[in-house]
């Protein structure tokens, strides 16, 4: 054999085997919501136990078996945030936050597209709704709108309050011929059964399919029963008779709303430890995606911190982030089924 040939030995036998990348590191407090800790260097995922043996005088081992069974994640973590030290060190130490003024916004554009959602421009520092929320249809309101009538609010996992048009609830969808409109009381009246859905004071409705254009469009509840709804706005007397869609809501899909909100930003953000002796326990989940977006999950059941925080602080010349090393010891969960107590593997990425 001439010096330094070599002979391939074996080729890849399962290429979407091959783990390529690192993981996104993720923490919640026991059964509760996981939070991305942000950049991470050196990501480490270390399953051990203590062999035991179970030895006779005569007949050498009878047994072989485990205990202490665990596993260790490490890493450098470099987004020190307040809050998920507060997570992750909970029990030990504990994360708080100091408000600042409150803010107030007036008509904050927001355009509402279909039924997704549109984040206001400021949120709360502690990430909970902001206040006061007016929506209305221009800076100089003519329709003031109802939420969970006509918008719905949500606020995102990043903090941000959020806003939707609701997802029209119909308030007559079986006799939709039988509705009538009386001039002189302002009414909607529905000759047969009940409405579907009976609006409360101050909702708006959307009504369609009248021959009367004045009966058409966004109408405000001033009264309501399970037959007769009674509106603010002028209408025109008309029989039953034409197919009618009624609807909750008076936002029409790409509508431009203006917004009036109060937030309060944070004056600044407290980590404080020392005099606790409890952990608390965690959860933790390490994710690695291949270049399609599938995912190769490790999930820990339990987990406990496992060491203080280190932080060496680097030279001023030196352009790396500091690093907080971080170790997490998973133990296992008694409360779950014998053989999936310590931890998961979840590969979609394998899946051919």
């Amino acid at each position: 054999m001439a010096l330094g040939s070599y002979k391939q030995q074996t080729a890849v036998q399962d290429a979407e085997a091959l783990r390529i990348g690192s993981v996104k590191l993720e923490i919640a407090p026991y059964g509760g919501a996981y939070v991305n800790v942000g950049a991470l260097r050196g990501a480490t995922h270390k399953e051990s136990w203590t062999d035991v043996e179970v030895k006779s005088d005569n007949a050498g081992i009878l047994d072989e078996g485990i205990t202490g069974h665990m596993v260790e994640v490490n890493g450098e973590w470099f987004e020190i945030n307040i809050a998920n030290l507060g997570i992750a060190f909970a029990g030990i130490g504990t994360a708080s936050t100091v408000a600042a003024i409150p803010v107030s916004i007036t008509d904050e554009a927001v355009v509402l597209d279909d039924y997704d959602l549109a984040e206001f421009l400021y949120k709360n520092g502690d990430a909970s709704e902001v206040a006061s929320i007016v929506v209305a249809d221009a800076a100089v309101a003519v329709i003031t709108y109802v939420r969970d009538c006509d918008y719905v609010v949500v606020t995102k996992a990043d903090g941000h309050t959020a806003i939707a048009r609701a997802y029209p609830t119909v308030i007559e969808g079986t006799d939709v011929t039988k509705i009538a409109v009386d001039n002189a009381g302002k009414t909607y009246t529905l000759s047969n059964g009940v409405w579907d859905k009976t609006p409360a004071i101050g909702d708006h409705i959307t009504f369609a399919g009248f021959a009367e254009a004045g009966n058409n469009g966004v109408k405000t509840v001033t009264a309501s029963t399970d037959t007769v709804i009674t509106v603010d706005e002028a209408c025109t007397t008309e029989a039953e008779g034409e197919t009618i869609t009624s609807t909750m809501g008076g936002i029409a899909d790409g509508a431009t709303v203006y917004a009036d909100y109060e937030y309060t930003p944070l004056a600044s953000k407290t980590y404080t430890t020392g005099g606790k002796t409890s952990k608390s326990a965690l959860q933790i989940r390490m994710t690695n995606y291949d270049i399609d977006g599938k995912e190769w999950v490790m999930l820990i059941h339990k987990a406990y911190i496992g060491d203080g925080i280190n932080l060496v602080f680097p030279a001023d010349d030196d352009r790396n982030p500091m690093p907080c090393p971080v170790k997490f010891i998973g133990k296992l969960d008694s409360t779950r089924t014998s053989g999936d107590q310590l931890f998961n593997i979840i590969d979609s990425q394998d899946t051919t």
